[in-house]
């Protein structure tokens, strides 16, 4: 009786897979409409979803096309498997993805070590003056928050965070407010965004003026640009980090893999 209570209505689901828009792949689109159904709270953690069969028919779609949207699903870690039971919708502490690109790993533990920030500014820029930096965003402005960013014993780095105008409503106005906020937990929460992959970029060349400054360094000073590109699972460009560490940075590893891995 309580998992035919539990078990969750197909028609949110049917609802969103009508509105969302027909491009890309048929299992990529189902997969889009059932992470709405989730970040909307259409359906909600715990819920248990019907049989694979039963989506089939109420959209309807083939067995292949669901079961590869629901692979992707769990990829993702938006529902998860229980071998004999079936499938449910995973709780929200793991439907948000904590992407810690500045991370470091304590020298005597081994263990991972998760930064602090402290925003010190926000604007508008124009991304012609970046050149390469910001081509991918294919937008006139974008809007850059600049930020501090350290782990416990090591000097701080100087961040700067690009992300698009139209999802600027997702942060706070106050900077104060933003201090240690998880950009990446603000972007979900309020626009659904997950970061898939992300692509970096490293090199040797001289820290920026405001970097300079900030860091309490002596211009010019040649240290590490180190910029990383956030994409979605469509491999459009979310956002853009760049991390300007000083010489004598704590030695930093970057590793291919979820979060946490």
């Amino acid at each position: 009786m309580s998992e035919e209570m539990n078990m969750l209505s197909l028609e949110p689901l049917r609802e969103r897979w009508e509105t969302e828009p027909d491009e890309g792949a048929k299992y990529q689109r189902l997969a889009k409409a059932f992470a709405a159904c989730i970040q909307e709270n259409d359906y909600a953690p715990g819920g248990r979803l019907p049989k694979e069969t039963e989506i089939c028919a109420a959209l309807p779609l083939g067995l292949s096309t669901v079961q590869k949207a629901l692979a992707q699903l769990v990829e993702e870690g938006l529902i998860v498997r229980r071998r004999k039971i079936g499938s449910f919708i995973a709780d929200i502490s793991h439907q948000v993805p904590e992407v810690h690109v500045y991370r470091f790993r304590d020298p005597a533990t081994g263990d991972l070590m998760m930064p602090f920030t402290r925003v010190l500014g926000m604007q508008k820029v124009l991304t012609a003056e970046y050149g390469p930096l910001l081509t991918e965003f294919g937008a006139e402005e974008v809007l850059r928050i600049d930020r501090l960013v350290w782990v416990t014993g090591s000097s701080p780095a100087y961040s700067s965070f690009f992300i698009r105008c139209e999802h600027a409503q997702a942060f706070p106005d106050s900077a104060d407010v933003q201090h240690g906020a998880s950009y990446h937990r603000l972007l979900w929460e309020k626009f659904g965004i997950r970061t898939a992959n992300v692509r970096h970029s490293i090199a040797a060349d001289l820290l920026s003026r405001q970097a300079c400054e900030h860091l309490d360094l002596a211009a010019p000073h040649v240290g590490m640009l180190w910029d990383a590109y956030e994409y979605d699972r469509q491999s459009k460009l979310l956002l853009v980090q760049r991390f300007e560490l000083p010489r004598g940075h704590r030695p930093m590893e970057i590793s291919e893999g979820k979060p946490g891995s």
